[in-house]
């Protein structure tokens, strides 16, 4: 995968100084023919250190089901579930509390997360999840990208009555994903667009690149050619009837908060922007805060962080200088080896390093946010998670202040109790996006909603 979905940014540490277990409840989600599907993988180490679990799939059946093999090799595991022909393979990240590696059962394969769970109860409460009938209309909409040579599909909705009427565009986060953002049973832009919706805007929401109906190049693209597709959405409302021209905005979460800067320091269409949990530090800095950030609530020492953070400077600094593909790759190499205490990289270290290579990574670590919203003069609406292990709200909210900006018209919102993904949060830890009822803060969308219709109605 060029990165893991919903804003996790790629975090290397090699180091076994620390205990690494598989204990406990893990539960991930995988799309079979348009579905979400929860998986859930219970494990458990007996005293004579022999592995054993079950898997299950609530959504479809009660039953759960022995797996008959479990192998573990320092941070990567390989299930075989034989009765139903299921097989998983992954190794843990970041904190410990997430699995990245992908399932395999009969021909169906899937890249898949799992998330650690406090608990073995199956199903997800969803209490904000909307359904129809809607009291507004809903349309299925596509558009092209000429200059990035994609095709987009999306929804676009908008009130009863003839119009036009403020609109909006909302842009996901890193990772491909669809036009709800959905993630782990959550569906946060729907329920935005709804509540926009009802109070008189015109949303348009769509799917990333080689999700649901849209199309384009991904492996290779970077954070610029994603604004480039938002780009063309803004184009696309700026030419609807029911779309007021001199009332369009851009929503963005993480990445694309950062894509919302990039479009609007372009697009004159674009009337005012509201940053959700956007970074802006340097890309290199931000990773190695947000590496910090999540080691600490993972439970590192402060020696241990102190490692990891030197280790991902040197990291970066290899992969931002410009040198051919192939010198970069050795010299990481090498470097990751002397990180690995002088070893030889092991098979699933080499697979985990490829992401590190991609486009999309190397740019990102170049992009500095401070570039593009020193060149806005559109409002900004900037809100932050105090309990954002991935977007840490302290350090982004400060060197925000301390940007001479050419717009005066800029609100920050900090909200103490909220996630990266605006949950009410007891920590922040990943895993409780996963187990969190809440989809998208209520408060936030009010207090966000009020902006939007001081700036358009």
């Amino acid at each position: 995968m060029r990165k893991i979905l919903y804003l996790f940014i790629i975090y290397f540490h090699f180091s076994c100084s620390h205990a690494q277990t598989f204990d406990g409840s893990w539960k991930g989600e995988v799309s079979v023919s348009g579905q979400k599907l929860l998986l859930v993988f219970n494990l458990q180490q007996d005293s004579t250190g022999n592995w054993n679990g079950t898997f299950e799939s609530p959504m479809q059946t009660s039953q759960k089901f022995a797996i008959s093999q479990i192998r573990i090799q320092h941070d990567s595991i390989w299930m075989d579930v034989k009765n139903i022909g299921l097989a998983y393979a992954g190794f843990l990240d970041r904190d410990k509390d997430v699995m990245k590696g992908g399932m395999k059962q009969g021909t169906f394969e899937s890249a898949m997360i799992l998330v650690r769970s406090e608990n073995e109860q199956s199903g997800l409460s969803r209490k904000q999840d909307v359904f129809p009938p809607y009291n507004y209309m809903e349309e299925d909409v596509s558009f092209k990208n000429n200059k990035g040579n994609s095709f987009l599909t999306g929804s676009l909705t908008y009130p009863k009555g003839k119009g036009p009427f403020p609109a909006v565009v909302l842009v996901n986060g890193s990772g491909q994903q669809n036009r709800d953002s959905e993630m782990f049973g959550h569906r946060p832009f729907k329920v935005l667009a709804d509540h926009l919706t009802k109070n008189g805007f015109a949303v348009l929401r769509y799917d990333d690149r080689e999700i649901g109906g849209s199309k384009g190049e991904v492996n290779l693209a970077t954070t610029i050619d994603f604004a480039s597709d938002a780009n063309a959405a803004v184009d696309f409302l700026s030419k609807k009837n029911i779309v007021d021209v001199e009332k369009i905005g851009i929503i963005g979460h993480s990445e694309g908060a950062l894509i919302a800067e990039i479009v609007a320091s372009e697009n004159d269409n674009v009337k005012y922007i509201a940053l959700l949990s956007g970074p802006v530090l340097k890309g290199d800095s931000l990773l190695i805060l947000q590496s910090y950030a999540l080691g600490k609530a993972g439970g590192l020492s402060e020696a241990a962080l102190a490692i990891n953070k030197a280790n991902n400077r040197k990291l970066y600094t290899i992969l931002m200088k410009d040198e051919p593909p192939k010198v970069l790759a050795e010299t990481l190499e090498k470097e990751l080896i002397h990180q690995n205490n002088n070893n030889p990289l092991t098979p699933d270290m080499r697979i985990k390093l490829s992401p590190m290579m991609s486009p999309w990574f190397r740019t990102f670590l170049r992009i500095d946010p401070a570039y593009y919203l020193k060149q806005l003069k559109v409002p900004i609406f900037a809100s932050f998670g105090g309990k954002d292990v991935q977007v840490p709200a302290n350090e982004n909210i400060y060197s925000l202040q301390r940007l001479h900006l050419n717009t005066t018209d800029v609100t920050i919102k900090d909200y103490p109790n909220l996630n990266h993904l605006f949950q009410n949060t007891q920590t922040g830890k990943i895993e409780e996006y996963f187990e969190n009822s809440e989809s998208f803060n209520e408060q936030l969308m009010d207090d966000l909603t009020k902006w939007l219709k001081m700036k358009t109605m």
